[in-house]
C-alpha cells in the first residue's frame, strides 16, 4: 500500500548541499523503493537519487528544504534521510579555492611586459608552444545528420554512457589519490538518472544521440553555472567532461579539436578544459595551463595541483588570446601568462628555470641518499607505480626502490587475460627502470572493485568481501601460473619480490608459496615471497603466517576499511575510514611489533604512506619501508631525514592513546618530532656568487634573491623581492664606491642572511656618488621576533656594513675576491658575523 511522508530541514552546512553531501543523500535514497524528491522553498524540486539534480538546487546554509517520499517504504525512507541530514553529512570545507591574484615580478613590470592576467592556482613556470584547445562543439555534419529513430538512438546513447562509466571505473582502479577519486566521481555522473532523462527527452523530440547528449549537458551545466556557490559552479565542467567522452564514443574523432596531440613542449590555452582532456595529454610535453572559465575548485585544477603543473585560471579570452604555435610562458606563482615571448622575457625565465634547477640540484643529493632519520635509523622510501615510466622518474628523483608495482591494470578493460610474453615485457621494463634497486611485484588483485568480465565471475552483493585477490587464484590457477612465470623470467637474478594480495588464512598463504615455488622450478629465480596485510584475520595472527612469508606490506587502504567496517567508497561512512583513527594506529603498531618479533621485513603502502604529514607516525611504527606515489617520494624522504626516530616513537604512543583522528592530527602538528638544529650563520658561501650578468638593478636584485631561494633560506623568493623593492622605494641603497646594500624584513625568510652578488658589468643604482654598482650585498631578515634581535637587528647589520664600506681597505678586499669562498672568508673577518 502506497504511503506518503515528508520532513522539513534547514541546511546547516557551511558550504550548502555541495557534491559530497549530495552523493551521501543520493546513496542513502537509492536503497528505498519509494519515489523521493527534495524541494526548496521556492518550489524547485530534484530527484534525491540524482547527485547532479541535488547539487543543482544550490541549497545554501540557512535555507530550508523538504524531503518527501511516496511509496510502500516512504516513512522508512524519510526517517533514514532525516538521520543522514542530522548526523551524517560532511560539513568540511571543499577543496581549497586559494589562488594568487596576478602579480607581475618587478623585473617584468619595469620592462612593461604585456601579459594576460589571471589567478595562479598552481605555482611554477611552464614554457612551450601555445596550443589552443576547443570544447564541447559538434562538427557541422554531426549537427545536420538525421537520426536512426528514437529507440536506436537511445540504445546508442545508453551504450556509450555505459562504456564511459565502465572505462572511468577501470581507470580509477589503476590510479591513485586525487585522480582515482575524480574518476570515480565522473563514473557516478555518467550513471546519473537526471542526465539520462534529459538525453532521453531530447531523443524522443527528434534529436540524434549526439545532439541530445550535447543539449542535455549544456542545460545541466548551465544550471550549475548559475548557482550561488562557487563550489557548485565548478561542477559544471564535470558534466561537460562526461558529455565529451560520450560524444567520442558515439562519433569517433568528433572531439579532435578538443584533444590535440602534443608533440613538443606545450602550454595549453583553453576557455574551458575538462579533467579528462587534461588526463589525455602527453605529460612529457605538457608544461602549463592557461584557462578561462575553469574554477579554482574544479577537478581540472585539483589534478593540475597534484601533477605540479603550472596553472592560471580566470584568464579573459584564454583560447583566443594566444596564437597557436607562438612561444608562451605561464607563471603559476605570479598568476599570469605571456604570449608571444620576446628576448627580455625569455632571458628572465631562462634564469628562473636555471634557479629552479639549481635549487632542485641542491635537494637532489639529499633525496638520492638512502633515507635515514636524523638519529641514524635506516628507512626505505619506495614508489607505488603502474608503469615503467613512473618507476624510472621516481628512481631518478630518489626512490629507494619500487614498494608496490600494481599489475592488475594489465588485466582490466580487455577481452582476455594477458599472455606470458606480454607480461614479461612489461615487468622487464619496470625492473630495468628500477636500475638495480628492489622491486615488489604484487600479483593481480582483480575482483571486488576491479571487475574483469572475461573471468566470468558471478555477481556478488559485496564484491569487496568476495572472490578477489588470492581467492580468485585458487579458482583460476592457470592465470597465476602465467603471471608468476612472467615475473620470474623478467627478474633474471635481480632483486625482485613477489607479493600476494587479499590473503586471509594461513592455508591461502601456504598455497600461494607453493605455486611460486612450482613456477620457480620451471623457469628459475629466487625471489622473496611476501603478502599484503589488509585483512584483520592476518593482522591478529602474524606469527602464524611468518613461516610462509619472507616479508609483509601493510595495505592501509583496504585494511582500514575492513578494520573499521566502513566501505572507503561510501561517502556516508568516509569519516570512519580514516587511517589516523587511533584504533587503527594501534592495530598497525601491533602488526609491526608482531612481524618484527617474527623476523619479517615490514613495509607500508596505500595512500597513508604518501602523505608527508604521516611521516612521523610511520617512522614511529618502526617499519622498514614506506611506499609513496611518484610525486610524493622526495617530500617523504626529506621529512624522514628531519625526523628523530625516538621522538617519533613517543609521538606514536601518544597518538595511540587518543580517541579521534582530529586529536591525532593536532598532536602530530604540535609535537616536536623533528631533530633540533641550530640556525645557520648570516654569511654562507651558498649565498655568494661571482660573475653574475645583470642588465639592470632589477635583475641584480633578482639574482641576489635567487641565491636565497637556491640555498633554502627562503621558500617565498617573490615575497622577499617585493619587500626589497618596498625598501628601495623609500631611499636608494647605493652607498657609493660601486657598492649597494639593499635590505628587507620578510616573513618569507627562514634565517637572517647576507646574499652577495658581484656583477660582470656595473649597473645604475642611483647611488649617492652617482657611480654604477658592481657589488650587491643583500641583507634579508625574518620579520618579527624570528629576526633574532628584534625589529632593529637588520638595521644594526646594515649600519655595520655601511661603516665598513667607508673604509677603502675593506672595499679593496671585497673587490679583489674572485670566488665565493674568498668572499665568505673576507666578510666573516671584516664584519664579525
Amino acid at each position: 500500500m502506497s504511503a506518503k511522508a515528508e520532513h522539513r530541514f534547514v541546511c546547516g552546512l557551511v558550504n550548502g548541499l555541495h557534491a559530497r553531501p549530495a552523493s551521501v543523500l543520493a546513496e542513502a535514497a537509492s536503497v528505498f523503493a519509494a519515489s523521493i524528491v527534495i524541494t526548496r522553498d521556492d518550489g524547485t524540486t530534484a530527484d534525491m537519487r540524482s547527485v547532479l539534480s541535488v547539487v543543482g538546487l544550490d541549497v545554501q546554509q540557512g535555507e530550508a528544504f523538504v524531503i518527501s517520499a511516496e511509496g510502500v517504504d516512504a516513512t522508512a525512507a524519510v526517517d533514514a534521510l532525516r538521520l543522514v541530514v542530522e548526523t551524517g553529512l560532511d560539513d568540511e570545507e571543499p577543496v581549497s579555492s586559494d589562488g594568487t591574484e596576478c602579480r607581475l615580478p618587478p623585473v617584468l613590470r619595469m620592462m612593461g611586459v604585456e601579459h594576460a592576467p589571471g589567478v595562479g592556482v598552481c605555482g611554477g613556470v611552464g614554457i612551450g608552444g601555445a596550443v589552443c584547445v576547443g570544447g564541447l562543439t559538434l562538427p557541422a555534419e554531426a549537427m545536420q545528420a538525421a537520426g536512426a529513430g528514437a529507440e536506436a538512438e537511445l540504445r546508442e546513447a545508453g551504450t556509450a554512457l555505459e562504456r564511459v562509466s565502465r572505462e572511468l571505473t577501470g581507470r580509477a582502479l589503476v590510479s591513485q589519490g586525487t585522480e582515482a577519486a575524480l574518476l570515480r566521481a565522473h563514473a557516478q555522473i555518467a550513471n546519473d538518472g537526471a542526465l539520462w532523462k534529459a538525453i532521453e527527452s531530447r531523443v524522443r523530440e527528434g534529436a540524434t544521440a549526439a545532439r541530445a547528449v550535447v543539449g542535455a549537458a549544456e542545460e545541466m551545466a548551465g544550471r550549475l553555472r548559475d548557482a550561488k556557490s562557487v563550489y557548485v559552479r565548478d561542477r559544471a565542467v564535470d558534466v561537460v567532461d562526461i558529455a565529451m567522452q560520450v560524444i567520442e564514443r558515439l562519433l569517433p574523432g568528433a572531439m579532435e579539436a578538443a584533444r590535440p596531440v602534443l608533440e613538443r613542449d606545450s602550454v595549453v590555452f583553453a576557455d574551458m578544459l575538462t579533467a579528462n582532456q587534461l588526463l589525455g595529454f602527453d605529460r612529457r610535453y605538457l608544461k602549463g595551463l592557461v584557462l578561462g572559465s575553469v574554477g579554482r575548485t574544479s577537478h581540472t585544477v585539483i589534478l593540475a595541483r597534484g601533477m605540479g603543473l603550472p596553472c592560471v585560471v580566470e584568464v579573459a579570452n584564454a583560447s583566443s588570446g594566444a596564437r597557436h604555435g607562438d612561444e608562451a610562458v605561464v607563471d603559476g606563482g605570479g598568476g599570469f601568462a605571456i604570449c608571444p615571448v620576446d628576448d627580455g622575457v625569455r632571458r628572465y625565465y631562462e634564469r628562473e628555470l636555471a634557479t629552479h634547477e639549481r635549487r632542485r640540484a641542491r635537494v637532489l643529493p639529499l633525496v638520492c641518499k638512502p633515507a635515514m632519520t636524523s638519529d641514524g635509523v635506516r628507512f626505505e622510501v619506495g614508489v607505488t607505480a603502474v608503469d615503467a615510466t613512473e618507476v624510472g622518474r621516481a628512481i631518478r628523483h630518489g626512490a629507494d626502490g619500487v614498494g608496490l608495482f600494481r599489475t592488475e591494470f594489465l588485466y582490466l578493460e580487455r577481452d582476455a587475460a594477458p599472455g606470458e610474453d606480454e607480461q614479461h615485457e612489461v615487468y622487464a621494463r619496470v625492473i630495468d627502470a628500477a636500475d638495480g634497486k628492489p622491486v615488489i611485484l604484487r600479483t593481480f588483485d582483480v575482483g571486488g572493485d576491479k571487475p574483469a568480465p572475461y573471468l566470468g565471475l558471478s555477481r556478488e552483493e559485496n564484491p569487496f568481501l568476495g572472490v578477489r585477490g588470492v581467492r580468485l587464484y585458487e579458482r583460476r590457477p592457470e592465470l597465476l601460473r602465467t603471471q608468476l612465470r612472467a615475473m620470474l623470467r623478467a627478474a633474471d637474478g635481480r632483486p625482485v619480490k613477489i607479493m600476494a594480495p587479499m590473503v586471509a588464512t594461513v592455508a591461502e598463504m601456504r598455497w600461494f608459496r607453493e605455486r611460486v615455488q612450482e613456477a620457480r622450478a620451471e623457469v628459475g629465480g629466487q625471489p622473496s615471497i611476501g603478502m599484503m596485510v589488509e585483512v584483520p584475520s592476518v593482522a591478529l595472527s602474524i606469527d602464524r603466517f611468518a613461516p610462509h612469508a619472507d616479508f609483509v606490506s601493510i595495505g592501509t587502504n583496504d585494511l582500514c576499511q575492513y578494520w573499521m567496517a566502513a566501505d572507503r567508497g561510501n561517502a556516508g561512512v568516509a569519516g570512519l575510514c580514516d587511517e589516523l583513527q587511533p584504533v587503527f594506529l594501534r592495530a598497525m603498531r601491533r602488526i609491526v611489533d608482531d612481524a618484527k618479533h617474527a623476523g619479517l621485513w615490514v613495509g607500508v603502502c596505500g595512500e597513508m604512506g604518501g602523505r608527508v604529514a604521516n611521516v612521523p607516525l610511520i617512522v614511529g611504527l618502526g617499519v622498514d619501508e614506506v611506499s609513496a606515489g611518484p610525486a610524493d617520494v622526495a617530500g617523504v624522504k626529506l621529512a624522514v631525514g628531519e625526523a628523530d626516530a625516538a621522538r617519533c616513537r613517543d609521538l606514536l604512543e601518544k597518538a595511540c592513546e587518543l580517541d579521534t583522528p582530529h586529536e591525532v592530527r593536532e598532536v602530530v602538528r604540535t609535537f616536536a618530532w623533528r631533530a633540533e638544529r641550530s640556525a645557520p650563520g648570516v654569511i654562507d658561501a651558498a649565498c655568494i656568487e661571482v660573475g653574475v650578468d645583470a642588465a639592470s638593478k632589477a635583475e641584480a636584485i633578482k639574482a641576489a634573491v635567487n641565491l636565497l631561494s637556491i640555498s633554502g633560506r627562503t621558500n617565498g623568493p617573490r615575497d622577499v623581492e617585493e619587500a626589497v623593492w618596498a625598501r628601495e622605494a623609500t631611499y636608494s641603497t647605493g652607498l657609493g664606491h660601486g657598492f649597494a646594500v639593499p635590505h628587507c624584513k620578510s616573513s618569507a625568510m627562514r634565517w637572517p642572511t647576507l646574499a652577495v652578488v658581484k656583477l660582470t658589468r656595473p649597473v645604475d643604482w642611483d647611488a649617492m656618488d652617482g657611480k654604477p654598482v658592481h657589488t650587491v650585498l643583500l641583507l634579508a631578515m625574518p620579520d618579527g621576533e624570528a629576526a633574532g634581535g628584534g625589529g632593529s637587528a637588520h638595521l644594526k647589520i646594515f649600519a655595520t656594513l655601511a661603516r665598513r664600506l667607508m673604509h677603502e681597505g675593506f672595499r679593496d678586499r671585497i673587490h679583489g675576491c674572485t670566488d665565493a669562498e674568498g668572499l665568505e672568508l673576507a666578510l666573516r673577518d671584516e664584519l664579525g658575523l
